[in-house]
């Protein structure tokens, strides 16, 4: 909601309305001691209180005025800003803060999602609400969360959970310092996943298993830009491979709680914003997953994990063009299994693809809206290659085509409508309605 100059503007016809009918008692008394009193015979000090009255009466307006300007100043987007851009690697709303000259700034997004399942039960499911709680302290010293809500209710099988939260000293441009919670500068999802910064209504499966995307881990680092690329190197709380399975790492994120740190890992990105619409880059994890977890009285294994990816987006006039490729490599995944029992792959790999244009511009209509086509291929394969003595699980190895409608009302609003036909595995038709404010 935004509150128009015209409603608290003092110069508004409203405003100078109330300025003559404040001052019309002040000029009837002037004429009307005018009038009844001779003009050679005048009081001097009736005429010296009335232009008192008058000079009063200006100085009480122009004080009016004053105050008017100052409410008209208070609008509720200074509490809470529309959304901007991106900044840093996150997305517009997560972004918000640090637009604030100082203060408390508030944001989120939300996703509700019909999915028709072709082998399944159909799902209704309130997805996510999030919300982005931010305070910017001073130019340099910012804080920044989100606050995640899935699924509905924690009592029917919902979670509550803080997706990142740190705190940056923006020391300048080539060089800041971020401490916290934080977020994986990994792929094109993890760190931007609002549901107006991708086309489909589903997260790409190779950012949600190779990439184990929603990642986040504790740690510190330093990020930046200079010279037309951006980057971020960060140490952070390692992986725990107990949880790792033929279905990837995904269940090794330890996410904050209570995590073991035996073991640590580093994750850097670099990225080339140089060219306007264009974002090239690649971004590597490594670090041991043991946590000294024991097989008896034996280390089960340091499982040496590194996850490495290469993506590419180009936005231009209606256009949207996007892609990725990932692999995760596992060592000694082959002594983890005959310790374990399980089916660990060494190395695991996908890639997509990802295109739309927007026909509303492309046919040249000057609206607000927005309505893109657009379709998706992707391949994903948790169980690549194997270590010796051990056979991939076929339904592992994956295809996926979508296509579907992506349509925004207005900037901050989304509905999505598409089809999955996945090659092993159940299509599905989803609707999703998200927004971000």
């Amino acid at each position: 909601m935004r509150f128009g100059r015209n409603k608290l503007n003092p110069t508004s016809v409203g405003a100078r309305s109330r300025s003559r009918s404040a001052s019309t008692p002040v000029r009837g008394l002037v004429a009307l001691v005018a009038a009844a009193a001779p003009a050679t015979a005048q009081d001097p000090s009736l005429e010296q209180r009335v232009q008192q009255l008058e000079q009063q009466n200006a100085e009480l307006q122009r004080r009016l005025g004053a105050v008017a300007e100052e409410i008209e100043g208070f609008r509720l987007r200074d509490i809470v800003p529309g959304v901007g851009e991106s900044r840093f690697g996150l997305g517009p709303a997560a972004s918000k803060v640090y637009a604030k000259e100082q203060g408390l700034s508030i944001g989120g997004y939300g996703e509700v999602l019909f999915t028709q399942n072709s082998g399944a039960t159909d799902v209704l499911d309130a997805q996510r609400l999030i919300t982005y709680f931010g305070y910017k302290f001073s130019d340099r010293w910012v804080f920044n969360s989100e606050i995640e809500f899935e699924h509905g209710s924690t009592g029917g099988g919902g979670t509550v959970a803080i997706e990142f939260a740190y705190v940056d000293y923006l020391w300048r441009e080539e060089l800041a310092f971020r401490a916290g919670f934080l977020l994986m500068p990994m792929g094109l999802v993890n760190e931007l996943h609002e549901p107006i910064s991708f086309l489909p209504a589903s997260r790409p499966q190779t950012e949600t298993r190779i990439i184990p995307s929603t990642w986040r881990e504790i740690g510190a680092g330093i990020f930046g830009e200079a010279g037309g690329f951006a980057y971020k190197l960060f140490g952070v709380g390692g992986l725990d491979g107990e949880d790792f399975s033929d279905a990837g790492i995904r269940g090794g994120r330890q996410s904050g709680a209570r995590a073991q740190a035996d073991d640590f890992a580093a994750v850097a990105r670099l990225d080339w914003v140089g060219t306007d619409g264009l974002l090239l880059g690649a971004s590597a994890y490594h670090g041991d997953a043991g946590q000294d977890h024991l097989d008896g009285a034996v280390r089960i294994t340091d499982m040496s994990t590194t996850v490495v990816d290469v993506h590419a987006e180009y936005r231009t006039g209606p256009w949207v063009l996007r892609g990725l490729y990932a692999t995760a490599v596992v060592e000694d995944a082959g002594t983890f299994n005959t310790r374990t029992g399980a089916n660990l792959a060494r190395r695991m790999q996908g890639w997509y693809v990802e295109g739309g244009v927007d026909v509303l511009a492309l046919a040249g209509r000057e609206t607000r809206q927005a309505l893109t086509p657009f379709v998706r291929y992707e391949q994903v394969d948790t169980q690549a290659w194997m270590p010796g003595g051990f056979a991939p699980v076929r339904a592992r190895d994956n295809e996926i085509l979508t296509v579907g409608l992506n349509w925004k009302p207005i900037e901050q609003i989304v509905f999505k409508f598409d089809y999955e036909r996945w090659i092993r595995g159940d299509d599905r038709a989803n609707v999703l309605m998200g927004f971000v404010f």
